[in-house]
């Protein structure tokens, strides 16, 4: 998908700049990471998962509320960090591989993670997230 067809089809939307809640929503990926490391310690590694892609998920959409945007699909946010901002590409690709990586954690009957996967998630979500902050910072 592109990110024409995202804005043509409703799934992103133009509303006012938010630096308020872009700032909120970097706490609430925080406190995801939080979540993520208590769950590791208790061996709930599907969690870990999840956690970890709902950190990086609010963490960029931190940039969509700084920028204007309301997103209305999970699929659309790599779309346009991609599109949007092509110096992000890779970690868009992050984004969009844990996006995949969750809906097969909540909604596949065979799913199962072990211990290594689930630090790999929790590390891709503390980087991206520090990743997300510097830009942010940066582009002041």
């Amino acid at each position: 998908m592109k990110m024409a067809e995202c804005f043509q089809k409703g799934l992103l939307k133009r509303t006012s700049p938010d630096m308020e809640n872009a700032l909120r929503s970097l706490e609430l990926s925080k406190s995801n990471i939080e979540d993520a490391v208590g769950n590791m310690s208790i061996h709930r590694y599907r969690v870990v998962a999840i956690s970890s892609y709902s950190s990086m998920f609010h963490a960029a959409r931190a940039i969509l509320f700084r920028d204007g945007i309301k997103e209305r699909s999970h699929e659309c946010i790599p779309v346009y960090l991609k599109e949007k901002y092509p110096q992000l590409e890779t970690l868009a690709n992050i984004l969009d591989s844990y996006r995949r990586f969750r809906h097969d954690a909540i909604y596949g009957l065979d799913f199962a993670i072990d211990e290594k996967e689930a630090n790999a998630a929790l590390n891709s979500a503390r980087e991206f997230l520090e990743r997300i902050e510097i830009f942010i910072e940066k582009s002041k």
